[in-house]
This record gives C-alpha cells, sequence and structure tokens, in this order.
C-alpha cells in the first residue's frame, strides 16, 4: 500500500512540475523550447525511478492536461509530440542498441514527429503565427532548421544521459531516504 501511495504521489507532483514548466514555457517568449525540454525532465525522472509504463501515464496525463490548460499550443505540441516520450524512447533504445543504432532511431523518430507536428499546425490547427513565421522562410532555411534541430536533439540526448547519471548516483541519495 506504502509503495501505490508513493507512486501516485510522485507522479502528480511530477506532473504538476511538467505542466509548469510547459506553462512558464508559454509565458516568456524566450522559452517556447525551453519549457516543453524542462518537462521532459520530468518524464525521464519518472522513467528512471519507476517503469516506462508509469512515465508513459505521466507523459499522457501531462499531455492532456497541457492541451487544456497552457495557452501557448505550439509550445503543448512540442512536447506532445517530441518532448515528452523522448525519454521513454531513450530509455528504451539506449538499454537494447548500441550507441549509434540507438541515435540514428532518435533521429528518425525526430525528425517524423516533427515534421508531423508542423504539418498539423499548418495545416489541421492553423495556428496564424505559425504560419506567417514559416511564410518568410526558404527551402534552404527549413533544411537548416531542421540540422541544428538534429544536433540539439543529440546534445539534448547526451545531456539527458548525464542527467539520469547525476539522478541514479548522486541526487537520489538525497532526495529519496
Amino acid at each position: 500500500m506504502r509503495e501505490k501511495t508513493y507512486r501516485t504521489a510522485f507522479g502528480g507532483i511530477i506532473s504538476a512540475l511538467a505542466l509548469t514548466f510547459l506553462f512558464l514555457g508559454s509565458v516568456f517568449p524566450f522559452a517556447d523550447i525551453a519549457g516543453p525540454a524542462f518537462a521532459s525532465l520530468c518524464v525521464l525522472l519518472t522513467g528512471l525511478e519507476f517503469s516506462g509504463r508509469f512515465s508513459l501515464g505521466v507523459y499522457a496525463s501531462v499531455s492532456v492536461l497541457a492541451f487544456m490548460l497552457v495557452p501557448d499550443k505550439e509550445s503543448v505540441l512540442l512536447f506532445i509530440f517530441f518532448f515528452g516520450w523522448f525519454p521513454i524512447l531513450k530509455k528504451a533504445a539506449d538499454s537494447r542498441m548500441r550507441l549509434l543504432p540507438s541515435l540514428l532511431v532518435k533521429l528518425a523518430a525526430f525528425n517524423l514527429s516533427i515534421v508531423l507536428m508542423y504539418w498539423l499546425i499548418l495545416k489541421v490547427f492553423v495556428i496564424e503565427s505559425v504560419a506567417d513565421e514559416f511564410s518568410d522562410y526558404s527551402t534552404a532555411m527549413y533544411f537548416l532548421i531542421m540540422i541544428l534541430a538534429n544536433i540539439t536533439v543529440i546534445i539534448l540526448d547526451y545531456a539527458f544521459s548525464k542527467v539520469a547519471y547525476l539522478y541514479l548516483n548522486i541526487w537520489r541519495k538525497k532526495l529519496i531516504r
């Protein structure tokens, strides 16, 4: 019974923290990508503390609540389409594959999800501010943005590995007694 209570409390607190990061990402204009990235750290910590299935539950609950509560829908869609499930994919890919195949799987998943997300933003949800921003770009600019985004995902993957190491070997001992 105590384990269930701990899991429920941890899930609720970590979900609230993730929602806070997403909300702050929509409040500050420069943090529209940082908010979902920090919210994904919450999913990462949940996956490290419990199972991938439990972290999927946190991801789903944060996604639904954020879609209803957070004003910046582009930031929420970034979390839903990439940042939210990336820690779950990272844990699964890193445990089953070597470094290069794991990285290629993560990059392929990123590219597919981002293209799908922006297609939905431009064609289904029709968010005017994003459409106006993208109308100014040339084809070369789209490729440059995707190359830089892939480099950013590689850096994010490395950073998540370091955060996971720090949590498991240093922070967890101090936080959970």
